[in-house]
């Protein structure tokens, strides 16, 4: 059976509702599965979604509880991660999406355009990676060829590739459907 988890930090709703309780649900679970919606949850942090965001990375979830948290965590007051497990095979209330693959269906041939590669140096996608620490990667200039007199411009990011690398970096997967209470087995104190 595999094991997700599931970060909440101090004072997020899955922080104030138990779902060891009441299970894991959308904020909109009505929505329509598209591709649009995935790569918007994924990219702009998009929470009006039917998906609930899981990871395969602990170390990723306890990021996600800490650096979520309205107040800094301690031990007296810690931020949670949850960990999941999902019977195999799934429950019919839910489906276990990977955002990855799911994107890769809807890419352009190499030929049409936009393309999801980029155009900009090879440090490019640290920018994309950790924007808060590395985002003056996102912003240099596009290198163009020395016969080139094109305006100067930071390289293109498309929706596709941004979601792409945050799903990879993330180890991101994507329930859509209801994660009964009973797939919900710990509850770890983190700071």
């Amino acid at each position: 059976m595999p094991i997700f988890y599931r970060g909440a930090g101090i004072n997020t709703y899955w922080y104030l509702n138990n779902p060891a309780e009441s299970g894991f649900t959308a904020r909109t679970p009505e929505s329509t599965l598209t591709a649009a919606r995935m790569m918007h949850h994924i990219s702009r942090g998009t929470a009006n979604t039917p998906f609930i965001s899981l990871t395969r990375s602990y170390g990723v979830a306890r990021d996600y509880a800490v650096s979520n948290s309205t107040v800094i965590p301690t031990l007296n007051n810690p931020a949670y991660v949850y960990e999941i497990e999902v019977p195999d095979p799934l429950p019919d209330e839910i489906t276990i999406l990977d955002p990855v693959k799911e994107i890769a269906k809807i890419l352009l041939p190499p030929a049409m355009g936009p393309p999801y590669q980029h155009d900009g140096s090879q440090e490019f996608l640290l920018g994309v990676v950790d924007p808060r620490n590395m985002g003056h990667f996102l912003v240099q200039q596009a290198m163009q060829p020395p016969s080139n007199g094109g305006t100067p411009r930071p390289p293109n990011l498309t929706l596709e590739l941004e979601t792409l690398v945050r799903a990879l970096r993330d180890a991101e997967l994507l329930a859509y459907g209801r994660i009964p209470a009973n797939c919900v087995q710990n509850r770890f104190d983190v700071y």
